[in-house]
């Protein structure tokens, strides 16, 4: 299957928002009904991705089929003190197992080496284990009942040497 990846621009906001809805509703399975619902009426609105673009606190990454139907995204946290987090990836689940989400997370670690990061985290649900270490992330902890009260996986890699001048500039 061919599909490509590319920022979100703001145009494609009106067809992000149903895809990520959608993802975070059927494809987070820890989260409850009531906290998927609170995350998408409270916290990932439309209005907030919007701001967060608008002011680039943000980047997001989609990935779209030949169609130019947007099928996976990645949500990244501006960079501090040299490390890129990843808030959220997801991929529709007629598109997983595909190549979609290793594409995201190699863009995701090219776009943190082009940043001047040294390490890309992100916190996993107990689900997705695997598929962050076949995407060559290592497992670095498990956070006992954290957010929302699940427990999540903490993966991160080193993707270049920190050194200070670069994280003072």
């Amino acid at each position: 299957m061919n599909f490509m990846i590319t920022p979100l621009t703001y145009a494609e906001l009106p067809s992000f928002f149903p895809v990520f809805s959608s993802v975070l509703s059927n494809e987070f399975p820890s989260y409850s009904k009531k906290t998927v619902r609170y995350l998408l009426e409270e916290m990932y609105t439309p209005t907030n991705f919007t701001y967060w673009l608008k002011n680039r606190l943000k980047t997001i990454f989609v990935a779209k089929n030949e169609a130019q139907t947007i099928i996976g995204f990645a949500v990244i946290d501006e960079p501090y003190g040299g490390v890129s987090l990843c808030r959220w990836l997801g991929v529709v689940k007629e598109y997983q197992k595909m190549g979609v989400g290793s594409a995201l997370v190699e863009m995701w670690i090219e776009q943190a080496i082009k940043t001047r990061c040294h390490k890309v985290e992100l916190a996993a649900q107990p689900t997705a284990r695997e598929f962050y270490e076949k995407a060559g992330l290592t497992l670095e902890g498990l956070r006992k009942k954290s957010y929302f009260g699940i427990d999540q996986y903490v993966f991160g890699k080193v993707v270049a040497d920190p050194q200070a001048n670069k994280l003072l500039n």
